[in-house]
């Protein structure tokens, strides 16, 4: 984190209440303005003073309410990686409680219960729709309580070991190697079609060494692929921010037949006692969950700041004409709109960059000077000097 990094004897996965207490203790140490328990009410931009409108709604600890207006002259959208729940409403009798038992989206579920029989003796049934790192989770979890579970998959998953995941790191991240911010800049300093052929050949590599878990899942019926262009979890993850799954034990599971896997038929129906398929065939369940994933950020654009703004702003993600990542820490398609979103990692790099556009934007139209030379002119030095930084470390490793 810019500041204060993270502690360096901290786990390499760190659990998650335990990065929450840090950001809560970043917020106090630098004196941030954070407001919780906080909601946009109404927000408008105006083209005249390039200026926003957003009121805020705050609940206060002792449960009062009060309301806020602020006139800023950038808004940016920070709500994560994607936008509202894909729940497939268009599948009949999906929301008209024609099924007997639960049914949610994965955003929705909150645990299996640890009581496994149906009260006739019998194990509890689940269905998860979806096959990847949500799908893989709540079906391991449905497994451990006891119950049977079936995945249904619709279309082919990219499947990686988080042991590969964290060999592919290590000579970035590992301790003892580059600094933080230089690893970044070695990972994400490169044209996106250059980093797309280096994930080709270490997608490769990482394959070989998940031989024995990507052939269960053959032998399974789970169908697989690699990536677009057969160039991984990675470049899958900036092109739809899904389709994978990173290996924590779900794969097993599914190579012993502790998962069945359902591949390849559409559901047509939702039935009383579960879902019907384009097969013909009815699959029974108590619970069924639907990890569908999540639609594009703009569709949350449109539920926080309205119709008007969803309209305005591009599609987030994917590659542009240029082979660049399309409208993420960049022009939005309305002025004064920004997106940034991202995991850490990829925030803590980009985050440098995305800080100096709006600085320079801001500096540039109070002193009337060229926008594009500036920024040209901060970004070039920027780089000189974490390429220095960069070489020092790659030689050092050399020695």
């Amino acid at each position: 984190m810019p500041y204060i990094p993270f502690p360096s004897h901290w786990p390499i996965f760190t659990p998650k209440d335990k990065l929450a207490e840090f950001f809560d203790c970043y917020a106090k140490l630098l004196e941030l303005n954070v407001w919780m328990s906080s909601s946009i009410t109404s927000s408008t931009y105006s083209s005249t003073t390039h200026k926003w409108d957003v009121s805020i709604s705050r609940t206060q600890p002792d449960g009062t309410s009060s309301t806020r207006t602020f006139h800023p002259k950038h808004v940016i959208m920070a709500t994560g990686h994607s936008g509202k729940p894909n729940f497939p409403s268009h599948i009949p009798n999906i929301s008209n409680n024609t099924f007997c038992g639960t049914l949610c989206h994965s955003s929705g579920f909150t645990g299996a219960t640890p009581q496994s029989s149906d009260g006739n003796g019998k194990p509890r049934r689940a269905i998860v729709v979806g096959c990847c790192n949500s799908g893989h989770d709540i079906a391991m979890d449905f497994v451990e309580k006891g119950y049977h579970v079936t995945m249904i998959q619709r279309s082919t998953t990219c499947v990686i070991s988080s042991t590969q995941i964290v060999e592919g790191l290590k000579p970035t991240y590992c301790e003892g190697s580059l600094p933080a911010d230089d690893g970044d800049l070695l990972l994400h300093g490169h044209p996106c079609a250059i980093l797309k052929k280096k994930h080709i050949n270490a997608t490769a590599k990482q394959a070989v060494a998940d031989k024995t878990i990507l052939d269960g899942l053959d032998k399974a019926g789970f169908a697989q692929d690699r990536g677009p262009d057969d160039a991984g979890l990675f470049i899958k993850y900036f092109t739809r921010g899904g389709g994978y799954y990173i290996d924590v034990g779900a794969s097993a599971l599914i190579a012993d037949g502790k998962i069945k896997i359902k591949q390849g038929c559409e559901i047509t129906s939702v039935q009383a006692q579960g879902l019907q398929f384009d097969d013909g065939e009815v699959l029974e369940a108590d619970e069924i969950v639907f990890a569908t994933g999540y639609l594009n950020m703009r569709t949350q654009a449109s539920m926080i700041f309205g119709e008007a703004v969803g309209e305005k702003v591009k599609d987030v993600w994917g590659f542009d004409d240029e082979g660049e990542i399309r409208t993420m820490w960049r022009g939005s398609g309305m002025e004064g709109f920004w997106y940034m979103g991202g995991n850490l990692a990829l925030c803590r790099c980009e985050y440098n960059f995305f800080s100096f556009l709006l600085m320079w934007m801001w500096e540039c139209k109070k002193c009337h000077a060229n926008l594009v030379f500036l920024i040209l002119q901060i970004i070039h030095a920027c780089w000189l000097c974490r390429l220095r930084r960069l070489r020092r470390g790659l030689c050092m490793l050399k020695r």
